[in-house]
């Protein structure tokens, strides 16, 4: 009977156990798990959630109404993030509807920084890192990326100086350090240095990262005294296939002037500056302004001007189209990921006959080969053509307005059609527009493969290989009827450049008890670039026809040449990061590269830095002081270099010459310059003071820098006896200080239901000449404006130099008892007698300003109520002054186009002398307002460079259209700039002679810089 129970017994657990293990088998079945995810606060839907399950790659994302479904197990744990909020973790369990309440994230210090060959918390980095997350920068409608980051990051100047469609920004980042150098920031596109931003689509960007200052920037070494710009693209996430679109289309419309002068008032005016010309030298200004042979024809006024009301100006713009299309596809498994994209931009210039066009491609692919072996690769090809204009603005705006666009016959009438020789020779502007093929295209790849082992625990190895290539053309062609001369003309310049990168890093993390952290880097790498450009002219004139554009078609010019060059870069680097329990930090860092650019005796060098940061929030005696959130103070020192000087400099280079050996004109070699085998890298050494508070639980939080960096060795041409058969040999010698603050505030002003975000930054930079070699100034002179600039110790660098503007003369009187320049008439400018010996020299000539701004600032105004969202970025910038000698073109020289603000205040005569403050302006005595501050303008100014709205659609409305997401926005850029009343230009940043580039450079200089445009646009983004 016992043995029949312990029968019974065992069969009952053998019964019990199955069934236990068929319940445990059915409960990590994988199965359907719903869920929403909400903010916590508000208890909104949280749209594009991150969810995961945990130790995997697995993940979904949530829909407009926060909702998700993913496949998973009892047994799994999912993982919830999002920007701006906390992460959370909550198991499966036998629950088939998971709720989740995120709350948002009182602080960042978690956010993951890319610094160079690697990535940390934002609470352990000890240098000055300025980032941007790409939320909406995708949807700011501009031909370039840089223009989304425009005011965004404190120490960064992005200025648009050109106004021609797909026309590059440029971007300064504390301050301008080299001479001759360059001074662009090194850009670094997912690990490949030497890009440009133009090869790349803010739709696949993740986040851009600035290493601003030289600790952070020194692992960069030789190429990073500009600073670095770190972009981090888009890669993909396992799960199931995600697609994205993101498309805008709208309008672009210059930002012109509106005080044209035409018709009867135009009549006026002319008549005014032509008795004025009349009564300098000696006539009788009472005569018949017309039809009266006493009065010279030079001098006479024609009442055609009566009859036009053309605004040349108006004539050659127009409203023009700009869209963008955008569709993305990522997803994988836990093995491989995948994200590949394609772009296609158009945006028409609003200068008739001008366009940008821009077509890209994009791939990533990671592959996790085994537990020890990771592999990938990236290609991101893309192909661009523009149309651009052949001359700067004041060519076409400055036509007078009594002459006809184009006849009912087609044709383009000239200025001397209407009145002979006395008004501009120049051919109708519509002409030269419709006459001119000016193209430009370029086809460029970035692209990387790469194999990652996994060597041990905290230790791996990565090796990679990855070209930068572009190849590019211009091929210009100008018909005779289309220019003043008559004569067909062209240029066919091709350019091929491939660069490629080796490199191989070693990293290891790990933590040791104690609360000690480390993690280090060791690496080499290896670069060479290769070029070739073949340049080819036309003589003028030597085209058979207008009908065919190609060189067979024409006389090739002497100067044709072909360019074949080269350089290459070896390189050792490491890096070690250290904190202890969070609070104390350290990094150190050195970097040395051997440039093929310098001298054989001087080619290696060296680029250490280190920094520290103290985190005193972590200490006892603040750290349960609730309303301090976080407190950290850091120093940091480094040097970085500059090799950017054209290849083979440390030679004695040999250039084309003619000579006439039996009186033949025969094309030779000769040396042009003189060699230095010691020429060596140009460094810069810079400090930086930071500290970092959030307070009221991170409400609010601030960042503060002070920096002082100092360009030695400056790579400068510098002139040589001539005994030696040459001007200017290169070579090291100089310095050049930048120092400076910089102050960020974020504030989380309201929390809620109704959420307003602000993001303030202001930057204040001093640039010095500190040392020329000995030399105290270096004068710069325009022969075309009679303007000059200096290098001159203790003052910014290129500072305008010349005389300064006291008032007008009145009549001879006052020309006799005020010194001033000889040939000096009544309505010419007084000058400052600066040192008082009673007469106007060279000696009077004094700084008159500089074109660098003395701060800027930038502010990013976020709101979000229920489903609409708003941004509100803006730009400011102070003290900046611009030679504007555009203005010279709008009042009345040679009866052109006139502006009244620039005509009503002149002086035109004894009894009408204007305001007393502003000199007539004619060709014969433009001399005397061109060497002084006349056309010197203070370019401050206050722009609302984007204004985007947006309205995510709910789900009842999305789940029709079968789409996770969709919202639509209307943008605006460039919606309102001011700038003082005293400023003429189209553009406060508009400059047409670059910048500094060179000892002869001219920056600030504006002869002419196209109007920027406002640009309307309503964009849709969805995944689906």
């Amino acid at each position: 009977m016992k043995g029949k129970h312990l029968y019974l017994f065992a069969t009952l657990l053998a019964i019990l156990a199955g069934i236990c293990k068929s319940q445990k088998l059915i409960a990590q079945e994988v199965r359907e798990i719903k869920g929403t995810v909400l903010d916590s606060a508000t208890q909104m839907a949280l749209p594009g959630v991150s969810v995961f399950i945990k130790g995997t790659k697995t993940g979904v994302s949530t829909t407009a109404e926060g909702h998700f479904t993913i496949r998973a197990s009892s047994a799994d744990v999912l993982s919830f993030s999002y920007l701006g909020y906390d992460k959370k973790e909550t198991a499966i369990g036998n629950r088939n509807n998971v709720y989740i309440s995120l709350p948002q994230s009182k602080t960042t210090l978690n956010e993951t920084v890319v610094i160079g060959y690697g990535a940390v918390k934002k609470s352990s980095v000890t240098a000055a890192v300025a980032k941007v997350e790409n939320k909406i920068l995708d949807q700011v409608p501009a031909g370039r990326p840089e223009a989304a980051l425009v005011g965004r990051m404190a120490g960064v100047n992005i200025s648009q100086s050109r106004g021609q469609a797909g026309s590059a920004p440029t971007i300064r980042i504390r301050g301008i350090g080299s001479i001759s150098a360059g001074n662009d920031p090194l850009i670094v596109i997912d690990g490949i240095p030497g890009g440009n931003l133009g090869m790349i689509n803010m739709n696949d960007v993740q986040s851009v990262e600035v290493l601003k200052d030289a600790s952070s920037a020194a692992i960069y070494g030789s190429r990073a005294a500009g600073g670095v710009i770190l972009v981090t693209m888009k890669k993909g996430v396992a799960g199931k296939p995600k697609f994205n679109f993101n498309g805008y289309a709208g309008l672009g419309k210059a930002i012109v002037h509106h005080d044209w002068i035409t018709g009867d008032e135009y009549y006026q005016y002319a008549t005014k500056y032509q008795n004025r010309e009349y009564a300098w030298v000696g006539g009788e200004v009472t005569l018949p302004v017309w039809g009266d042979g006493r009065r010279p024809a030079a001098y006479q006024v024609s009442d055609v001007l009566k009859t036009g009301h053309v605004v040349w100006q108006d004539a050659v713009m127009r409203t023009a189209p700009i869209q963008s299309y955008n569709i993305s596809a990522s997803g994988g498994t836990d093995k491989a990921t995948y994200y590949v994209a394609a772009t296609y931009k158009d945006e028409q210039g609003t200068m008739v006959n001008t366009w940008f066009k821009t077509y890209g491609l994009r791939a990533n692919v990671d592959v996790q080969a085994s537990k020890a072996v990771s592999v990938g690769f990236m290609l991101n090809p893309s192909y661009s053509k523009r149309r651009y204009n052949p001359s700067e603005i004041p060519n076409y705006s400055k036509y007078p307005s009594f002459a006809e666009v184009q006849r009912p016959n087609g044709t383009y009438p000239n200025a001397r059609d209407y009145w002979g020789a006395v008004v501009t020779g120049q051919v109708n502007p519509m002409a030269t527009l419709q006459g001119s093929e000016y193209y430009g295209s370029s086809f460029s790849n970035i692209g990387e493969a790469y194999l990652k082992l996994h060597l041990a625990k905290g230790l791996s190895f990565r090796s990679s290989v990855g070209t930068t290539m572009d190849f590019s053309n211009r091929d210009e062609f100008q018909a005779s009827w289309a220019t003043s001369a008559a004569k067909n003309s062209g240029t066919d310049i091709t350019s091929n450049n491939i660069n490629v990168l080796n490199e191989n890093v070693l990293s290891y993390n790990t933590t040791f008890k104690g609360g000690h952290d480390l993690s280090a880097i060791a690496g080499a790498s290896y670069q060479r670039n290769d070029s070739k450009s073949v340049n080819l002219y036309a003589v003028a004139g030597s085209y058979n026809n207008d009908i065919v554009h190609t060189m067979g078609n024409a006389t090739l010019a002497p100067n044709s040449n072909t360019v074949k060059s080269k350089w290459g870069l070896i390189s050792y680097f490491t890096r070690v990061n250290y904190g202890y329990k969070d609070k104390y930090l350290l990094s150190a860092s050195i970097r040395t590269d051997a440039s093929s650019r310098f001298g054989p005796d001087n080619r290696w060098g060296y680029f250490p830095s280190v920094s520290a940061a103290w985190r005193v929030k972590q200490e006892s005696f603040l750290k349960d002081f609730k309303p301090v959130s976080d407190l950290k103070v850091r120093v940091s020192y480094g040097v970085t270099g500059n090799f950017n000087i054209g290849d083979f400099q440390y030679l004695g280079l040999m250039g084309n010459t003619f000579y006439s050996p039996g009186n033949i004109v025969t094309k030779g070699q000769a040396p042009v310059s003189y060699g230095n085998s010691m020429l060596g890298w140009e460094k810069t050494k810079g400090i930086d003071l930071g500290a970092e508070l959030s307070v009221l639980d991170n409400r609010i939080s601030v960042v503060f820098d002070y920096y002082d960096k100092r360009t030695n060795d400056l790579l400068y041409s510098m002139p040589v006896p001539a005994t030696t058969g040459f001007s200017t040999t290169m070579t090291n010698i100089g310095q050049i200080r930048n120092r400076g603050i910089e102050f960020e505030v974020n504030t989380r002003n309201i929390v809620g239901k109704f959420n307003w975000q602000t993001s303030f930054n202001f930057s204040q930079n001093k640039n010095t000449v500190e040392d020329l070699g000995g030399v105290n100034n270096v004068i710069i002179a325009d022969p075309s404006s009679n303007m000059n600039w200096i290098l001159r110790v203790g003052e910014p660098m290129f500072s305008y130099y010349g005389y300064k503007i006291t008032g007008v003369y009145q009549d001879a009187a006052d020309i006799a008892a005020n010194p001033g320049i000889a040939g000096t008439r009544p309505g010419n400018p007084k000058f400052e007698d600066k040192d008082g010996n009673k007469k106007i020299d060279a000696n009077d000539k004094q700084v008159l300003g500089n074109f660098q701004p003395k701060a800027i600032l930038g502010m990013v105004n976020n709101f979000s109520y229920n489903n609409f969202d708003l941004s509100i970025a803006m730009q400011a910038s102070l003290g900046a002054k611009m030679y504007n000698y555009e203005n010279q073109f709008y009042q009345g020289a040679l009866l052109g186009a006139m502006r009244r603000s620039l005509v009503e205040n002149q002086w035109w005569s004894a009894a009408d002398p204007g305001n007393g403050k502003v000199p007539a302006s004619a060709l014969n005595t433009l001399g005397f307002q061109t060497m002084s501050d006349a056309y010197i303008e203070d370019a401050s100014f206050l722009a609302i460079r984007n204004v985007n709205l947006g309205y995510t659609l709910p789900e009842s409305l999305i789940r029709r259209l079968r789409v996770t997401n969709f919202r639509v926005y209307l943008s605006a850029s460039n919606l309102f700039i001011f700038t003082k009343k005293e400023f003429h230009g189209y553009n406060p940043e508009g400059h047409t002679k670059g910048e500094v580039n060179g000892v002869a450079s001219m920056p600030g200089a504006n002869y002419g810089a196209e109007p920027i445009s406002r640009i309307y646009a309503l964009g849709f983004n969805f995944n689906f």
